[in-house]
This record gives structure tokens, sequence and C-alpha cells, in this order.
């Protein structure tokens, strides 16, 4: 019989190597081979970066489709001009002009205020170097606080975002730029449903012990840690291809965090590097403009009608390789924290295909269940609650009111609503009432309460204690500081992207790849989703997704799924490229695991963001099954 009163800790510590410190060179070396072999591969497939011999250009066919989209937008501006009201209005449409003003209608329906609109030719070049001095400056911070003083990536933002409403009203009022609409920039959905995620988020872990949350976490746990990695993987792909990449996170990250502090993990970038990257790729599988970070919009803004099956049939390739690609990348980068005691990647395969253990994997499968043993998990029954019934009749309605095209912000808050009244109610009729201070005499006895009299003697009945609120609890738990941080980057990207720099610098880095007909032909597609990747880590992706809307506002079905499957895997590049990636470092910086940094997230994610990139933009190209031709200008 195995005895439960190991020296757990004795055997964990010993099982456990300690981490080796790498060189600088060993740390950014896949980080700068690939970056090389992106320069090289773009070189040669365009003849050269800077002089694109290999561009073709322009047909006759393409110029007679270029005047084509010219007369349709002088449509548009003719519409603006003698109806200034009718993008918001549902009126019947005239056959005249129907077809366009129904394309435009739906367009500005669905991105409503956050329609991109150029308004950088009303800078003066005083405004905007200065906009773009304050905004990269700030976007260094971000990236790297520790560097600077200890304020914290919120403070940062919203102190950022202060500065740059000041200064652009500065600017207006001494004619060097427009007027800042900061209301307008600031995009109300995503923080109503951040803040509802948080809620539900919340409540599905502190409600009961033992209950949703807690069997969640079980059913990732293992002992042996690739296999921990592999499971916190699959569950963050398959999760954000079936809901969105934000709420999985943001549900997730405490789950993994707990399970490295429950296995004494010396490293838990690798398991928060899973959960982080494998939800960026995962969404990009995802269609919906009111999710997914209002990234993958392409049934709203494509001239062409999308369908989501066929947006589906289209991503369903290059993600899932991708989503091989970068697991395949984790286990390779961080063999010695996954594999522990292996010799070589050869050892390493034979361990994931044929079953085999090292040593120390062995004390760690022992380690491991004898803990469980000894804190009673072996014996412990694991029912269900009616508690834990209700968490999961609240997440069951949730994923389906989510899948059928309810608006998600609605949804999450009511989630979260719904079980904070459920656990309020539970503390108030079913949990035991908090003890009161109970004093003791010298001989160990109670001491009864005083009795209170009033003045002619009766005694006064002491009023039950009233119990502490939601408010005074859990809801003090929501990372106000996490909104705080979205709402300064709003404000700062808005007003960058005001100064027309992100439109000039796709200009001038791609060429003659800029214009529309030919950037997502032959070489220029590559050089075209590296140019859109570095636009969504500098500038965001959203803002990217509405300069390309209004510069390409016919751009064919195919061209829209090389933006939005590049502007989605973009989120891995960097620590500010994703806001899943914020979300990440900041529910694990919560409980103080502090390991998630832009520096250790950088060597890993520019390898595997450029690998994953390449490799599906042409898996696309090959696979996609949207038109490269509009349908409904009838140019296929």
């Amino acid at each position: 019989m195995i005895s439960t009163s190991l020296d757990v800790e004795a055997v964990h510590d010993a099982v456990l190597p300690q981490p080796k410190n790498n060189s600088a060179l060993r740390t950014w070396a896949p980080a700068l081979v690939a970056v090389g072999a992106a320069i090289a591969v773009n070189s040669v497939l365009m003849g050269g970066i800077m002089s694109q011999t290999k561009v073709p250009g322009l047909t006759q066919e393409h110029l007679a489709e270029r005047e084509q989209e010219h007369a349709l937008m002088d449509q548009v501006r003719a519409l603006e001009i003698s109806d200034p009201t009718w993008k918001p209005t549902s009126r019947r449409m005239s056959d005249k002009s129907g077809d366009l003003l129904e394309y435009t209608r739906r367009r500005h329906r669905l991105l409503t205020n956050y329609l991109h609109e150029d308004v950088s030719d009303q800078f003066s070049a005083f405004g905007k170097i200065l906009i773009s001095v304050i905004y990269f400056a700030f976007w260094v911070f971000l990236m790297f606080p520790n560097w600077f003083l200890p304020i914290g990536r919120p403070g940062i933002a919203l102190g950022g975002g202060m500065m740059m409403v000041v200064v652009r009203y500065v600017l207006q009022i001494t004619n060097n730029g427009p007027f800042f609409d900061a209301e307008k920039v600031i995009i109300m959905e995503p923080l109503m449903l951040l803040f509802g995620l948080m809620l539900t988020t919340i409540y599905l872990e502190k409600m009961e012990r033992g209950g949703l949350f807690d069997k969640l976490r079980d059913s990732l746990d293992d002992p042996i840690n690739w296999k921990r990695s592999a499971k916190i993987m699959i569950m963050s792909t398959i999760g954000s291809a079936a809901v969105m990449n934000d709420s999985v996170v943001l549900i997730f990250s405490g789950v993994v965090v707990d399970l490295c502090v429950r296995h004494k993990v010396a490293n838990s970038l690798p398991y928060l590097l899973s959960l982080a990257t494998t939800a960026n790729i995962g969404s990009a599988a995802y269609n919906d403009w009111k999710s997914s970070k209002y990234l993958n919009c392409v049934s709203g803004i494509s001239y062409d009608t999308i369908t989501w099956f066929e947006f589906a049939t289209n991503m369903i390739v290059p993600v899932t390789v991708a989503t091989i690609i970068n697991f395949a990348m984790m286990l390779a980068y961080y063999r010695q924290e996954l594999f522990p005691g292996s010799a070589g990647i050869g050892e390493d395969l034979g361990i994931m295909f044929m079953g085999r253990k090292t040593p120390e994997m062995l004390a760690q499968e022992r380690s491991y269940y004898a803990s469980r043993a000894s804190v009673g998990h072996m014996v412990e029954a694991s029912g269900w609650s009616i508690w834990s019934v209700v968490q999961s009749v609240v997440v069951i309605c949730f994923l389906i009111f989510f899948a059928g095209g309810y608006d998600v912000c609605v949804v999450s808050i009511t989630a979260g609503c719904v079980l904070m009244v459920a656990a309020s109610y539970k503390r108030q009729h079913y949990d035991p009432r908090p003890q009161a201070d109970v004093r003791y005499d010298d001989n160990g006895e109670p001491i009864p309460p005083k009795k209170l009299y009033d003045l002619d003697g009766n005694e006064i009945t002491p009023e039950d204690e009233e119990l502490i609120t939601e408010s005074e609890t859990t809801l003090t738990e929501v990372d106000y500081g996490l909104l705080m941080l979205f709402i300064g980057q709003f404000l700062l990207i808005g007003s960058f992207d005001d100064t027309g720099v992100p439109q000039g610098f796709f200009a001038a880095t791609m060429g003659k790849c800029a214009a529309r007909e030919v950037m997502t032909t032959g070489g220029c597609v590559y050089w075209f989703v590296v140019i859109i990747t570095i636009l969504s880590n500098v500038a965001s992706n959203v803002p990217v997704c509405q300069m390309l809307a209004a510069t390409f506002p016919f751009a064919t079905p195919y061209q829209w799924m090389q933006v939005s499957f590049s502007a989605t895997i973009a989120g891995n590049l960097t620590m500010l490229g994703s806001a899943a990636n914020m979300i990440v470092a900041f529910q694990a910086a919560k409980v103080g695991d502090r390991t998630f940094t832009s520096e250790r997230h950088a060597p890993f994610g520019i390898p595997s963001t450029l690998g994953c990139l390449f490799i599906g933009t042409w898996l696309l190209s090959v696979f996609a099954v949207s038109p490269d031709c509009s349908v409904r200008k009838d140019t296929c």
C-alpha cells in the first residue's frame, strides 16, 4: 500500500531541474533567422524589395476595372452630397442606385461610428510629426513598461490618451490639425464585452469550491508537462474558433497559472504562450464582426457577399496547419521545460509517439499522484451540486446565444448578472453565516455576548448582522485597469491613424504592389501580408482593416481572406499585437506571475508568426475557394 505521507515537497523539488540561463544569441537566434528568411523570400519573389522587377504591371483589363470602381465611388459621393442622412437610414432603395447603396449602407450599419474617414490632409507637417512622435513614444512605453517608471500599462496608456486629447486640441486651435472626436475613437463594444466576460469569469470561479471552474481546470491537468501544454493548446484553438479568443484567454488565464502553481513550474511562460498564441490562431477561423476583436469583418466590409460557410472553408486548411506549426515550434523551443530529462529531439519524439518517459517524468507522475492522494483527491466524490448545474446551464445558454448571432456584449453581461444573482442568493440562503467574534475566558470557556438594555430595563435583542454585498466583494475583483488600458490605447491609436501615416507607410513600402489589382498576386501577396502584420502591431489591426476598407472599398473576397488571416495571425508577433496577449499578461500578473512580458514573448512570437504567416498565406492562395474577382461587378 502506498503511503500518502510522502515528502511531496522534497520529491517535487528533486525532479525539477534548475532552468539554465540561455545566451542572448540562443534566445534570439530563431527570431533573427525568421526575419532574415522572410526578407530573403520576398526579395526573391519580387525581384528585390525596393526595385520589385518581377511585379507585373497593370493590364488594360485592370485599368478598365479601376475606371469602373472610380465611377461607383463617384456615385457614393453624389449620394452623400444630395442626401447627407442616407447612410444610417433604412428607407427603401431606388432601383437606379440600389445595388451600390445596399452595399455601402450594409457596411456602414456594421461599422457604425467606427468607419474610417481620411482627415490626414487637414494636418500640417508639424502636426503629423508631433502626433507620430507621441504615439511611438507611448508605444515603446507600453511595450517595455519595466524599463521606465513603475507606472504600469493602464496608467501609461491612459496618460498617453489624455496627452493625445490635449495635444490634438492645441493643434486644432493653432490650425495644425483637425478636430479630434475622442468619443468616436473609443470603441465601446469591446469594452462592454470585456467587462461582461470578466464578470462571468469571476463568478464561475468564485461561486463554489469544486464547481464548474475547478472541474474545467482538472480536465486540463496532467502530470506530464508536454501533455499539459498540448491540452491547453487544443482547448484554446477549438474555443477561439467556436467562440472568440478574448473570452477564451480571459477564462483560462487563471486556470493555466493555477496549474503552474500546482505543479511548482519554474517557468510558466510556455504554458501562457500556449494559451495566447493558439487563441489568436484559432480566432482566424471565426467570422463575426461583433466578436473576434472586430477583426474578421469580411462579411460586413466586402463588396461581394461572403457567407460564414465560405469563410470557414477558406480558413480551415491554413488555420489547421498554422496551429500544427505553432505547436511544433512550442515543443521545440521550450523542450527543456516540456521534456525534462530528454537528451534530444529524437527522444522527444519517442516520448510523444511511443509513450516513453524519462526518470524525471516518472518522478513527476509519482509526486503528482502522491500529492492528490494526500489532500483527498483520490477518494473525493466528484459530484455535481445544484450550483454547478446552474453554472453549466448559464454557460450553455451563453454559448447558444453567442453562436446564434446575438449581441455578444449583451449576452456576456447578462450571463454575468445572472451568475451574480445566483451567487448572492446562494450566499444568503445556503452558505453558513459568518461566525461572530467569540472570546474565551482563562478556562477556555466562551464568554457570552454582553446583553444590552434600554432605559426601561428591557433587553435589546441584537439585530442580525448584515451580509457583505456583492459590490463589496466579488465586483471589486473586476480588472478595471484592463478597461483603462484599452481606453487609452483607443485614444492613442485613433489619433495616430488620423495623421495618415499608416496609409503613407503602406503605400511607400508596398511600392508597385500597392495597386489593388496586383497586391495579392504572385510574390506581392507575401509582401502584402508582411506589411499588414507590421501595421497591425504598430497601429492595431482594427484600424488597419478600417483603413484598407476605405482605401480599397471594392477589394475581392480573396483579398479580404488574406487580410483577415494575416491581421489575425499578426497578433502573435508582439505583446501589443493582440488584446488576448494583454489579457493573459494582466490575468497572470494579478496572481503574481509576471513572466509573460514583451521581452520573453518576442523571441518565440516572431518566428512562430512568420512561419505560420508565410505557410498559411501559401496554403490560402492554393486552397482558397473565394474568387479573386467581383461577382457583383461582373468581373469574374
